[in-house]
Order: C-alpha cells, then sequence, then structure tokens
C-alpha cells in the first residue's frame, strides 16, 4: 500500500486560549495547503482514501486537498487524533492493508507522525520532525515499510 503522511498546515496559536480542537487554519496554512495540493495533482499523486484527524486545522488541511488536488472527500478517523498510540495508529494501517486498500493519504499531527513513522521504519522517533504542510511517503507492507520520500511545503 502506498501510504502518505501529511502534517497539518499553519494554523492558530496555542497562546489565543483557542481549544486546540478548534484551532483553524491561517491564511499562512490555506496557501501551504493549496501548495501542497498543487505539487500532489501535478505529480499525478492520487490516493484512494483520503483520511484525517478530526480536528478543524486537519480536517481543514484535507479539505483543500480534496478541492484543490481533486482526491476524494475526507474521512474523518479517530486514530488519527493527536496523542494516538503509534501502535494504535500501525493497527488501523494493517487493517486497511488487509482490505486491499492500495493507496491512501492520512492527515495528522506531530509528533504523532514522527512517532508512526519510527514505528513502521523500526527507528528512533528522534531521526524525524515533519514540517507543517509536509507530505511523506512510504511503500507500506504486511511485513515492512519502506521510506520513498518525505517533502516540506517550502520545497514544493
Amino acid at each position: 500500500m502506498l501510504l502518505y503522511l501529511v502534517r497539518h498546515a499553519t494554523a492558530q496559536d496555542r497562546a489565543l486560549g483557542i481549544p486546540d480542537p478548534s484551532r483553524d487554519l491561517v491564511d499562512k496554512g490555506i496557501k501551504q495547503s493549496q501548495k501542497l495540493a498543487d505539487f500532489c495533482k501535478k505529480q499525478q499523486l492520487e490516493p484512494q482514501l483520503l483520511l484525517t484527524s478530526p480536528l478543524n486545522r486537519a480536517e481543514q488541511t484535507a479539505l483543500l486537498l480534496h478541492q484543490h488536488a481533486d482526491w476524494p472527500a475526507p474521512q474523518k478517523q479517530a486514530w488519527l487524533i493527536i496523542d494516538t498510540l503509534p501502535e494504535v495508529q500501525r493497527k488501523a494501517l494493517t487493517e486497511l492493508l488487509k482490505q486491499g486498500v492500495e493507496s491512501v493519504c492520512c492527515v495528522g499531527h506531530e509528533p504523532d507522525i514522527s512517532a508512526l513513522l519510527a514505528l513502521l521504519l523500526n527507528t528512533n522517533a528522534d531521526n524525524f520532525f515533519i514540517k507543517k504542510a509536509s507530505i511523506t511517503a512510504l511503500d507500506l507492507r504486511p511485513d515492512q515499510a519502506v521510506l520513498l520520500w518525505s517533502l516540506p511545503v517550502a520545497l514544493l
């Protein structure tokens, strides 16, 4: 299965006192998401499923990918909410793999994406820091994962 991991784009600052689940994308985040979507469309990246954390900033990032890259409508997944154990996320991905899903994009959060990458690639999470609106691609198999590439939005 081809797995794309996307970190949500830039959102309202925590210091504003907005409850974390309700933090929305700011203008910079909207532009980042559109730039990411343009890259994905140009590269003909077309996941079969688009799954997202139910937190506003992740859902909004996924919605912009849907609108600008012609990806499937985003589906909220509780296992992508921030602070979910990577083992729980791996189990959900393994189920998708067993169901025959060929490609999926998951929009989530840091440090969860780095923790999941570390678990899938059998390494330390300190080896990763995924920037906002970045995309990482892996070839996920039942017995292993292979990192294909990882690109920050600034390079797209």
